[in-house]
């Protein structure tokens, strides 16, 4: 899959390898699917292959490898991976790369066991952290690594890559690069995601709801086994974003961001939690 948008970025991050004047980490930072990990993945391509393509499940990169959350969080077991796997020599490319997607759901232990990888990083390791909350990065890490902004990509950009690489039918392609507000992978995940449908579906009903049927519908929209807090705040959040602003929507739009920042806290009650948002 082709990567868009952020020219510039790609521009310097290329030039630099092509250089070998690359560093040994940096912090992307920015918006919740505007590319940030998406980039790092295909970097990494293009370091091992000389490509900047992403790459899919299928493909295998010998020197690269990626971190997610398990759950709502990055603990420090996972981490402590790095070490064995940046301390090895690169077979195909001039950099071991280590990319940690959702850094801003590591532990403070899982971040103070990365400190100590950033402060003495193998001569041919390449960090990469992913981040959409940059102030969720302990302060002693942020210091260590350059930081990359990821802004929105133009509307126009993401139509004619979901119209052109991604096949959607014209007015498919127009509807989802409106509503993606900038974020390629919205877009992407507003055609293909069963998930995120039926999350949006569920949050447009919680926001209309009334005192009378809330609990109720709370109940039922928490009773899944596989219910995601963070995720269907996501959606909650996205309904809000589309709507027409006034006092009373912005008030609720920023508290949902902050329950959503606060969402990785185990001790939360989601049930309480979207009962008192809307109250």
């Amino acid at each position: 899959m082709r990567f868009i948008g952020h020219s510039t970025i790609v521009a310097d991050f290329t030039g630099l390898a092509d250089r070998g004047r690359l560093g040994h980490g940096y912090i992307l930072f920015g918006p919740s699917m505007t590319g940030k990990a998406t980039f790092a993945r295909a970097f990494a391509r293009y370091l091992e292959a000389g490509t900047l393509e992403v790459p899919d499940d299928a493909t295998v990169l010998q020197d690269a490898k990626f971190i997610v959350p398990s759950g709502d969080s990055i603990g420090i077991d996972a981490v402590r991976e790095i070490r064995n796997f940046l301390w090895q020599k690169p077979a195909a490319s001039p950099r071991r790369t280590l990319v940690i997607d959702d850094a801003d759901l590591m532990t403070t232990e899982a971040q103070n066991a990365l400190l100590k990888v950033t402060e003495e990083p193998p001569a041919s390791s390449l960090l990469i952290i992913v981040a959409s909350d940059i102030d969720a990065i302990l302060p002693t890490i942020a210091s260590r690594l350059p930081r990359v902004h990821f802004g929105p990509v133009a509307e126009r950009e993401i139509e004619a890559w979901l119209g052109g690489d991604e096949k959607t039918p014209k007015g498919k392609a127009q509807a989802a690069a409106k509503r993606a507000m900038g974020k390629p992978g919205l877009a992407y995940r507003l055609l293909h995601d069963k998930a995120l449908e039926k999350n949006l579906d569920l949050a447009g009903r919680y926001l209309s709801s009334t005192a009378a049927n809330r609990k109720d519908l709370v109940k039922k929209i928490i009773e899944p086994d596989d219910f995601s807090l963070r995720a269907f705040l996501d959606a909650v959040i996205m309904n809000l974003a589309w709507e027409k602003p006034s006092k009373a929507r912005t008030a609720l739009w920023h508290r949902a961001l902050a329950l959503y920042g606060s969402a990785t806290n185990f001790g939360l009650n989601p049930r309480v939690q979207l009962e008192a948002l809307l109250a």
